[in-house]
Parts: C-alpha cells; sequence; structure tokens
C-alpha cells in the first residue's frame, strides 16, 4: 500500500517485486533507464544500511497505480470502519463440526473477511443513522439498501488494500437474510455460526452408502480365497448388474441388487479408494492376515522402551545495531528486540549480520520463550512496517498471534522500544570498549572522540549486549522500585491474555517438513512422536477420527523447535486443515524394577493409546460376515472346440415318462393246521 513520504507519495521494492519485476535487477535495471530521463520510473530514496528503498509513486505507469491502488482516490465510506476481528479469527480457526472435521484454510479466510466486512458495515451504519439524524431524517428507510451497495462496490478496494475479496452476497434479498441472521440472532455478540455453509460435511457419504462401504469389506474379507482390490471392484459392478450373488454366510440372506437406495453405481477407482482407507483397512486385513507380526506391525502402536541401565501485556519490538564493528569493512551485529512495556524487561532477542534474515526466527524466538517460560504472548504488538508489513495478512493480522497489532510506517518515536534503545545505548553501552558514537550527536559528551576506532570480535559483540540485557532485566522497576523489571514480568502478568493460537500461525513461522503415520506412530526429527490433541495424547473416539485422516498417509508437519534444539510443537496439516498435535512418544524401562513413577504413567498412558485401536480393531472385525459368491458369468462364448476322448457329461433334455409295472395275481391256498398238543416252555432251550 502506497505511502506518504514528505510530500510524494512512495512504494517499496516488496511492494512490486514479484508481481510487477521479476526480481531486483530487473527493478535497477529499469529504474537506470529513465534515471536522467524526465519521465519514467524514479527511486527517491536509496536502500540499505537499514534504510528502505523508495519509489515515487507517480513515476510509475498507470496500469501500474491502477493496480496497485492510489489511497489519494480511493474514497470509500467502509475503508475507516474495516478492520480483521479477532474474535471471528479465534472463532472459526478453532471451529469444528459434529464430526470434529475442522474448517479448510480457504474457507477460514472467506468466513473471517465476510465477518469483519459486516461487522465494519455495522458500524458505518449506525455512524450514518447518526448523521441522518442530525439532519431530521428520523425514517431510516432505505439505510440498510445502502449498505448493501457499500459492501458491494467494497470488493473494489479490498483487493488493494488487503489482498482479498468478501463473498457477502450483492442481492438485497440474500443479503438481508445473511445480515438478519449475523446480527438478530443472538441479544449480545454476533452469530458466526450462520456465516458457514452446511454444504461443507463430506460429499462422498451421498454415493458411498453404509451398506456399500459393509458389502465391500464382506466381500474384501468373507471369501475362502484373498481377491484383490480390483477383483472386488469387478465383482460388486457384476452384482449390480445381476450376473453375480453374494450370499451371507451367517443369515443366508441374498443381498438384492435391485435395492438402489443402499447399493449404487460407482467406480472401480473409488472401491478401490475406500477399501484403501484406513478405517476399512484395519478391519479388512485383521480379517484376512495370517501374520499377527505384519499385522501389529501395520497397524497397532508400538511402546518404546529405554535400554537397561543401573542408577521442567504489550510488547514493542524493532530493530537495532549496538554501536561496534567487528571487522574492517565497519560491519555491525544485527539486533532485533522486544521489550514488554509494562514491565520494562526485554523478552526477546535474535542477532545475526543481516537483518532480512533474523526477522522471522525473531517471532520464533519470541514464542520459544514465552511458551518455555509459561507465559502466554502478548495481547498487543507494536512495529515497524520496513520488515512486518508483509506479514500484515499472515501472522500479524489481528487475532492470530496477538489480539491487536499496530505496524508504525516510519514512525521510531511512536514505538517505545526506540526510547529504551537509546537507554540501552548511553547507559550500558557507552562504557564498553569500542563504542562508536553517532556522527551529529547534540551532546557533547556523546559526540565522537579523537580516539582510533577499535574492532571487535562478532562473538564478544554478541556476549556483550546479552550480558547488557542481563544487567538491564535485573535492575530495579521504574514504578515498582523494590522489585527487579524481570520480577514484574513473572509476577504481574495481565489475566486477559490469551492462550497461545498454534493453529492459526504456526504454518507462517513454523519449520516444515513431511512425514507419514504408520500404526499411530510418527516418526520425525530422528525420534517418534504419536497423534495428539491440544498437547495431549489422543484417546478413544479423537484417536480413532485422527487415524482415519493419517495413517498410512503422507502429511505436512508445521514445527518449532525450543531453546534445547528439542521440538517445541508440533502439528500435522493434511487435507487443507491443521488436523491434530504432535506428542511425544511415552517411554518407559523394559524391567520393572529400573521403572519409576514416571514409566508407570507412559506405560499406562501408551497401553490406553494402543487399546483404543485395538478395541476398534475387534469391533470392524466383527461387523464382517462370511460371504459365498456364486459367479455365474460365463467364461466361455460356445463349446465349438473340444478334444476328443474326454469323457463329457451330457444331460438328457428329454422328458421322463411314467413306466407302469404289470403284477401278476397269485392265489395263495391257506390251510390251517390246528394242534391239540401244546408246546412246553423248556423245548425253546434244546
Amino acid at each position: 500500500m502506497p505511502r506518504n513520504w514528505g510530500n510524494i507519495l512512495v512504494v517499496t521494492k516488496d511492494e512490486l517485486i514479484p508481481r510487477y519485476y521479476n526480481c531486483m535487477s530487473t527493478l535497477k535495471s529499469e529504474i537506470h533507464r529513465y534515471k536522467d530521463l524526465p519521465y519514467g520510473i524514479k527511486k527517491v530514496q536509496k536502500g540499505g544500511n537499514g534504510r528502505q528503498m523508495y519509489i515515487d509513486f507517480d513515476s510509475l505507469s498507470k496500469d501500474v497505480q491502477d493496480s496497485i491502488g492510489d489511497p489519494r482516490k480511493m474514497h470509500h465510506p467502509l475503508i475507516q470502519f474495516f478492520q480483521f476481528d479477532p474474535k471471528a479469527v479465534r472463532y472459526f480457526t478453532d471451529y469444528r463440526f459434529e464430526d470434529g472435521t475442522p474448517l479448510k484454510t480457504n474457507f477460514k479466510e472467506e468466513y473471517i473477511i465476510n465477518a469483519s466486512v459486516l461487522i465494519a458495515a455495522e458500524k458505518l451504519r449506525i455512524a450514518r443513522l447518526t448523521e441522518w439524524k442530525k439532519l431530521n431524517k428520523t425514517n431510516g428507510r432505505g439505510l440498510l439498501p445502502s449498505i448493501c451497495v457499500d459492501i458491494t462496490t467494497f470488493n473494489e478496494y479490498l483487493p488493494k488494500l488487503f489482498d482479498t475479496l468478501h463473498t457477502i452476497p450483492s442481492s438485497y434479498r440474500r443479503f438481508d437474510t445473511m445480515w438478519k441472521s449475523f446480527f438478530n440472532s443472538f441479544e449480545e455478540g454476533f452469530n458466526y455460526e450462520s456465516i458457514i455453509s452446511r454444504r461443507l460435511q463430506n460429499q462422498n457419504r451421498k454415493v458411498m452408502t453404509d451398506d456399500m462401504i459393509a458389502l465391500l469389506n464382506d466381500m474384501f474379507a468373507g471369501q475362502e480365497h484373498k481377491p484383490t482390490r480390483t477383483e472386488v471392484a469387478q465383482q460388486y459392478k457384476a452384482f449390480l448388474s445381476g450376473q453375480l450373488d453374494v450370499i451371507s454366510n451367517v443369515t443366508g440372506e441374498i443381498y438384492d441388487h435391485t435395492e438402489m437406495t443402499k447399493f449404487r453405481a460407482i467406480s472401480d477407482r473409488s472401491i478401490i479408494a475406500w477399501l484403501g482407507k484406513w478405517e476399512n483397512k484395519i478391519g479388512t486385513h485383521a480379517k484376512r492376515s495370517g501374520d499377527r507380526q505384519k499385522l501389529m506391525q501395520e497397524f497397532i502402536p508400538w511402546h518404546k522402551l529405554e535400554k537397561i541401565k543401573e542408577a521442567g501485556t504489550l510488547i514493542s519490538i524493532d530493530d537495532r545495531q549496538p554501536p561496534f564493528l567487528y571487522d574492517e569493512n565497519r560491519s555491525r551485529v544485527w539486533f532485533y528486540m522486544g521489550i514488554d512495556v509494562g514491565s520494562e524487561a526485554w523478552t526477546t532477542w535474535v542477532w545475526g549480520k543481516d537483518k532480512k534474515g533474523i526477522i522471522i526466527e525473531f517471532y520464533r524466538q519470541m514464542v520459544r520463550n514465552y511458551t518455555e517460560w509459561g507465559f502466554n504472548l502478548p495481547l498487543g504488538l507494536e512495529c515497524e512496517s520496513s520488515l512486518n508489513s508483509s506479514f500484515r495478512n499472515t501472522f500479524l493480522r489481528n487475532g492470530t498471534m496477538f489480539d491487536h497489532v499496530n505496524i508504525y510506517a516510519n514512525r521510531a518515536r511512536s514505538k517505545v522500544v526506540e526510547r529504551k534503545f537509546g537507554e540501552l545505548r548511553y547507559r550500558h553501552e557507552k562504557s564498553h570498549l569500542g563504542w562508536m558514537a553517532r556522527p551529529h550527536a547534540k551532546k557533547e559528551d556523546n559526540q565522537k572522540s579523537a580516539e582510533k576506532e577499535v574492532v571487535i570480535p562478532f562473538d564478544a559483540v554478541v556476549d556483550q549486549s546479552l550480558s547488557d540485557i542481563e544487567t538491564w532485566n535485573n535492575m530495579p522497576h521504574s514504578v515498582h522500585t523494590d522489585k527487579t523489571r524481570w520480577e514484574v514480568f513473572c509476577e504481574m502478568q495481565n489475566k486477559n491474555t490469551q492462550p497461545t493460537n498454534w493453529e492459526a500461525f504456526l504454518p507462517h513461522i513454523g519449520k516444515v517438513e513431511t512425514s507419514s503415520c504408520r500404526a499411530g506412530i510418527i516418526k520425525f526429527r530422528n525420534t517418534t512422536f504419536v497423534l495428539g490433541i491440544d498437547g495431549e495424547i489422543a484417546l478413544d473416539e479423537d484417536l480413532i477420527r485422527l487415524m482415519k485422516y493419517v495413517d498410512g498417509k503422507e502429511f505436512t508437519i508445521y514445527w518449532l523447535d525450543g531453546n534445547d534444539g528439542n521440538v517445541l510443537k508440533a502439528m500435522i496439516y493434511y487435507d487443507e486443515t491443521m488436523l491434530c498435535d504432535l506428542v511425544p512418544h511415552p517411554k518407559y524401562s523394559r524391567s520393572i524394577h529400573e521403572r519409576d513413577a514416571e514409566g508407570d504413567y507412559n506405560r499406562e498412558l501408551m497401553s490406553a493409546y494402543e487399546n483404543t485401536v485395538n478395541n476398534f480393531m475387534r469391533l470392524r472385525k466383527r461387523e464382517i460376515e462370511k460371504v459365498t459368491i456364486i459367479d455365474n458369468r460365463k467364461k466361455t462364448l460356445n463349446n465349438k472346440f473340444q478334444i476328443p476322448g474326454r469323457k463329457r457329461y451330457t444331460p438328457n433334455k428329454e422328458t421322463p415318462k411314467e413306466v407302469v409295472q404289470e403284477i401278476e395275481e397269485t392265489e395263495y391256498n391257506y390251510n390251517a393246521t390246528t394242534s391239540t398238543k401244546s408246546r412246553r416252555w423248556g423245548s425253546n432251550f434244546r
């Protein structure tokens, strides 16, 4: 965004590269070409030695001027009211759907912009209504339609001011519905949830039904042989066409392929993908696998064991160069420092030979220090524009790292830190060997002496500066004289500070690596981690939900190391969402005799982690039924080719006839014989 520099409007090189010029060399060539001509691009201030290079805005081509935007011509009623709402940033960053899924990054940005524009429009409505009342216009009719027009036209300015656009409807009817839902749903506050579209839930569920998933899992793991996923996809296609029957071995039920609400047509590629999802694969592989060791290696989280052994409100920031030379080229060390205004204690400092190379590291160091000291980040930040303006729409936006950020352009006196730099220079550093006076100091005792300049080694300058910071923080506070500045910082923290919003700023200042999850374990930084939420190990439904996303997948890890070099915070970024934390893998001694209370706790924690996956595996395994596949598809077109001499079964196509058998009648003559002689019982044994 162009700014006033004296009586002219200027832009920096960062606003021109690479959008309008490919690189710095191209820009320098263009400036040199028109240097002595009365037209063309003109440089009004040379960069270097801590100064920013400025280009005359009016010397740029009209196309570039129109693209950047001329603030002298940008007059819109919403400009003075618009700012990013920190509550909206936090709300949409932390928002979760019913299944625990967070918003994707592009939707977060869209909803934050829309909410901030609506809040600015409400401020404009109140101001405009006040003006109307002064003009005795008591009827507010037409006020809201005028606000709708202002919001629509504001999209012409947003890209030039903040490099973004809002998506608030321009139709008054739809705008009125959105306005009322946002402002009139609650007695106090705003209904941020009304902005979120309900169509963001997983659309795949509309095609893949629960019955289809169950059937595919049964076909994949419930058959006598082990089909591939491709074969299952082909079998499912044949099942839908009626060429293949699927029967449940448990109930004897024949699956009805004509039930379109349960079984729908889907591509082979989708079937293969669904069968490869972790939540399906963990059950089917448990059913199919005959090697338990490989199954556990693939899916079950493992414990990490030790080797057996015997025996814990406003910050003002800016860059500075301590007045000491460290080489013959008159080079000076660059420091970037931050001071807590309330306690007057230096809380963040980094150093290097180039100030541009240390700005990101400065914010990393701030997070490291505050986190390791056990404090939340400050509520507010004041900083200079030179190095920080490029972060205005990322981690220096209101609500991301700080609730409110003031970025000052060429206004050194507006920042508290500048005055503290002067005190540090003249009350602490002046007595050190090699101290350099300012070229045009007003006081005689601060002017340059006749002595020859002394070169101090780089490391000595750094160590000397760190010693001055220690001395400063241990000195009495200007108000609470019975306490040091550091004691005031530790004992008098603002109660309204917010917990560190890692999810919002870690993708911008964190380091990036790629890794993957296998059986709930992530190998990262030469060690292992497990899945977690809010710094704690994930268990139960939370763990299963995360495993569905990341197990067996490759993902991005945004992380930050601590002052000791170990991982301070690590988060998984997958499918355009900051999904979860990485928590160090709990470990304990293999020997019960060397295991302490912490080891017992780690063992219980890891067992709960393992049992969560085991229980889910058993649940999915029990849900799988054995099926019988009757394949009615013909493999041949006809039987014209036959090998002679083979015995073949030839079915008899004649209809069987009933055979009537004639039975000859035989006459029997029965001559009854009467005997009067009785048989004795003893004759049976003779």
